[in-house]
Formats: C-alpha cells, sequence, structure tokens
C-alpha cells in the first residue's frame, strides 16, 4: 500500500490542429518545464501519457500515447506528433471532449494521483463557439456524447484533478471568450487550476501547484496513512479522530482533513478511518 501513495499519473491532453502551430513549440515547453519540476521531487512514482485530438471528423482524430515512466520517450512522442488540420475542419472549435474522454479511459494505476494537464487554443464543441467567421460545426451536441458539466463531473467521478493552460490570445480571438468558460470550468470544477497563456511563465501557476501536491502534500498524506493504520480498527471510527491526529502530526484539523479528502479520493483511506 505505501508504495501507493508515492504514484502520479500525469496526463497531457493537448491539441493537435493546425491552429496550434504557431503555439506548438510554446506548448510543448511548457509541458517539459511541468515535467522538469516534477521529475525533481523526490520519492516520485511518475508515469505519463499523451491524448493528442484534433477535430470530429479527422481521419487521425486521436493520438494516443499510453503511460509510461520514460519521460524522455515521452518527450520524443510529444515532439513527433503531428499538427494538422482535416478539409472539414471549418470550424474554430475542436473534439476537446474526445480528448478528454481518451485520457479518462488509461490504464491509471490503482491508487494513483491522477492528473490531467490540457492544453488548447479552442473551445469544445456545444460550448458557445458561435458567430463569427469559423461556427461551431456541432454546436448542440459535442459528437462524442459528452456536454461540459457531464464530462466535468465524470473527471470528479473518476478523481480526476484536470489542469488547463488555454493558449490565447488564438489566432480566432472571438472564440478565446467561449474556449476560456469551458477551460475554467473543467478545471476548477475538478480541483484543478487553470491559467492562460499569455506570458512565458503561464505554466508557472500549474507547476506550483503540482509539485506542491506531490511534494508537500504527499508527504503529509503518508503520515496520515501510516497514523490511522497504527490505531486500532476500533478508535479510527472517532469522532475526535481528526483532532488527534493533528495533535499527533504537530498539525491541523484543516490539513488532516485534506489528507483524508486525497485518500479517499485515491481509495487509499484505511478500513475504518471515517
Amino acid at each position: 500500500m505505501s508504495h501507493m501513495l508515492s504514484r502520479l499519473d500525469l496526463v497531457f491532453c493537448v491539441d493537435l490542429t493546425s491552429s496550434m502551430t504557431s503555439f506548438i513549440a510554446q506548448a510543448r515547453a511548457h509541458v517539459r518545464r511541468i515535467l522538469e519540476a516534477l521529475t525533481s521531487v523526490p520519492d516520485l512514482d511518475l508515469c505519463v501519457a499523451l491524448a493528442g485530438y484534433r477535430d470530429h471528423g479527422f481521419p487521425e482524430e486521436l493520438e494516443v500515447h499510453p503511460f509510461t515512466r520514460d519521460v524522455s520517450a515521452f518527450s520524443r512522442a510529444l515532439d513527433t506528433a503531428k499538427v494538422f488540420s482535416h478539409a472539414s475542419n471549418t470550424d474554430a472549435a475542436e473534439a476537446v471532449f474526445a480528448g478528454l474522454d481518451a485520457a479518462a479511459r488509461l490504464p491509471w494505476r490503482e491508487g494513483a494521483f491522477k492528473v490531467v494537464v490540457l492544453v488548447g487554443d479552442a473551445p469544445p464543441h456545444a460550448c458557445g463557439g458561435d458567430g463569427g467567421h469559423a461556427p461551431d460545426r456541432f454546436k448542440e451536441k459535442d459528437p462524442s456524447g459528452w456536454d461540459l458539466d457531464g464530462l466535468t463531473n465524470h473527471l470528479e467521478a473518476q478523481g480526476i484533478f484536470l489542469h488547463a493552460l488555454a493558449m490565447v490570445p488564438s489566432i480566432h480571438p472571438h472564440y478565446d471568450a467561449a474556449l476560456e468558460r469551458a477551460f475554467r470550468r473543467l478545471s476548477i470544477s475538478t480541483g484543478g487550476t487553470y491559467q492562460s497563456a499569455r506570458g512565458p511563465d503561464a505554466a508557472l501557476a500549474i507547476v506550483e501547484t503540482l509539485v506542491h501536491r506531490t511534494s508537500v502534500e504527499f508527504a503529509f498524506d503518508r503520515r496520515v496513512h501510516g497514523a490511522i493504520e497504527a490505531l486500532a480498527l476500533t478508535a479510527r471510527g472517532s469522532p475526535v479522530l481528526r483532532e488527534s491526529l493533528a495533535k499527533q502530526l504537530g498539525s491541523t484539523e484543516v490539513a488532516v482533513s485534506g489528507a483524508l479528502m486525497r485518500l479517499r479520493q485515491r481509495r487509499l483511506l484505511p478500513a475504518g478511518g471515517e
């Protein structure tokens, strides 16, 4: 069980359509910055995957590379991922939901802290990308079957934290407001962070959040887990469990409650802990 507490499964869900051509080098640099920060975290068992998406009607709507511990291999896959658009792609909206669905379907490891980093420059279909010169072809319903609320709830139920990085201003600025609304909703509602790529430090907030969670919080979660396991089963259901754990660990009840929530979300909470 203790080895599961160090697991971080991270999926980069990246827009690979032609509109990203001017952003792709910047996007890759942001991804590398996040990976470099995480690989410096001690005792972290990191697996990383890519779920690239384009748009509906493409012969290659998705480009998925499965989880690997080999960060160099992942970087090569990201560098060689094709950025292109099909002739049928006449609107600004993209198959964001299909990409996120593919990410959620990957074989996440048991007990892993599950994270998706979404990087794109266009809104999902059926999320308000109307009007302008490239209106949404599927403004009523995304062909994937997902809508914004449904997919957000699905990711949350799967215990996946989504961090979103919107590459704005995009080449279709008329749709940037819809893009930012959707990306912010997906991220904030799942417990992640939202950032717009308006400067060279766009990924910094995501980096800081992930490094904090996988260093400070992971270490504290291990301490809380160990303290609960050391208790008799009957004592784990005590109404003053949080208070006693906080005193034992020299922490606060708020911090202990956060650890319990994370352990429960990862299905790592020892029996009787709640």
